[in-house]
């Protein structure tokens, strides 16, 4: 074999790996989910996980829920899992999992965390519709929180201890935003903007906080 012709295949099989590193990079999780349950009164449907798991998503960023830490599966909030269209909990779980791991741990902006949701729910096998609608509902009505080195402590909350709150939407507000999802299939950005106009009271500056 000539050696122009080995390094056609050397560049050839060079490719092909770094091919299978990108699929393998994106939107994927790896690690066991393994959790168990907590059956004290406190921890009514929680779970701890048992063992570390990740997820990559898209740009590469690893979201690691870590052995130990204290999850639910409950992404939509309980007064908002009535609205027409939602998945079932079971077509997402390890991304409701992961979701519930940072909503807990507070490492990263409430908007990131919610945008995972909706790369993680994809991975596991929802559609782009139905994790869009998923998404929307959490962005609507999940918990949000301020991150400890953000303007809105230095300036307005500056003793407390910890800014977290919910907005308070309703099904009847939510339900003609996931009708316009089905019917448009608009991006993520196009959505924050939808619900940003149709969540009347989004913030602790605007109605007493639901801790």
């Amino acid at each position: 074999m000539g050696k122009g012709k080995v390094l056609r295949l050397m560049t050839a099989a060079g490719l092909s790996a770094l091919c299978i590193v990108a699929m393998a990079g994106a939107d994927t999780y790896s690690g066991r989910v393994m959790i168990e349950l907590l059956d004290e009164i406190e921890f009514a449907h929680h779970f701890r996980l048992l063992e570390d798991f990740t997820f990559i998503d898209a740009s590469g960023k690893r979201w690691i829920a870590r052995k130990g830490g204290i999850v639910d599966d409950e992404a939509v909030p309980r007064d908002l899992v009535g609205v027409p269209g939602l998945p079932y909990i079971a077509e997402y779980r390890k991304a409701a999992l992961l979701h519930g791991y940072f909503c807990r741990t507070r490492t990263e902006p409430w908007q990131h965390v919610h945008r995972v949701l909706f790369d993680a729910s994809l991975a596991e096998g929802l559609t782009e519709t139905q994790a869009k609608g998923l998404y929307a509902v959490v962005y609507a009505g999940s918990w949000r929180w301020e991150m400890q080195a953000s303007s809105c402590y230095r300036s307005c909350h500056a003793s407390s201890s910890s800014l977290v709150w919910k907005p308070a939407a309703t099904a009847v507000e939510l339900e003609p935003v996931l009708q316009w999802i089905s019917r448009e299939a608009p991006d993520l950005d196009a959505i924050d903007r939808r619900l940003d106009q149709v969540v009347k009271r989004p913030g602790p500056h605007l109605f007493a906080q639901r801790p």
